[in-house]
Parts: structure tokens; sequence; C-alpha cells
């Protein structure tokens, strides 16, 4: 049954690419591989605002070591954020990082 279950739900992933949760697992990972879960939800849209378009994360922050360390990591977070929908069963992946 488990594996049935597994299935359906990889079947739905793959036939509904929506860009909300493609979004929201990208901006997550991004999140957790530079330890961003503490910044302040009133706040958090002045520092880093981000939006997916096609298959490219944009990110816009005022934060300058975050976009430094973006920008060297980027590889290292795409391929975090490819396995991430990999393993939900997405078939879509993301190919580059823009920094705005």
């Amino acid at each position: 049954m488990d594996n049935f279950k597994e299935l359906i739900r990889k079947r739905l992933s793959q036939q509904y690419r929506g860009k909300n949760i493609i979004w929201s697992i990208a901006v997550n990972e991004i999140k957790d591989y530079f330890n961003l879960k503490k910044i302040d939800p009133e706040i958090e849209e002045e520092i880093l605002t981000w939006y997916v378009r096609h298959d490219k994360v944009f990110i816009k922050t005022l934060d300058q070591n975050l976009k430094i360390q973006l920008f060297k990591e980027k590889s290292n977070v795409i391929e975090a954020i490819n396995k991430k929908l990999q393993n939900i069963g997405y078939t879509q992946n993301i190919n580059d990082i823009i920094l705005k």
C-alpha cells in the first residue's frame, strides 16, 4: 500500500509542476543551506526576496555577505535544490540562481 501511495504522489507531482511548490522547496533549501531560519518574519522581505521563473531562482537581498556566499556556493546550492526536487518526484530542475 505504501508503494502505491508513493507512486501516486510521484505521478501527481510530475503532472502538476506548480511554481509555488518548486519556489517553496528552493527557498527552504537556500535558507537551510545558509542557516537563515532565524530571520524575523517582519523584516524578512526587506532582507531577502525571491521568485522562480522557468528554471531559474531570482534572489534579491540587501545582505552583501549573503550575496557573496551565494555566488561562491551557487553550484552546491543548486545541487541541493535539485536533489530535494528529485526526492519529492519532480522532473524539473533549477539551472541557475540569479542575484539582483
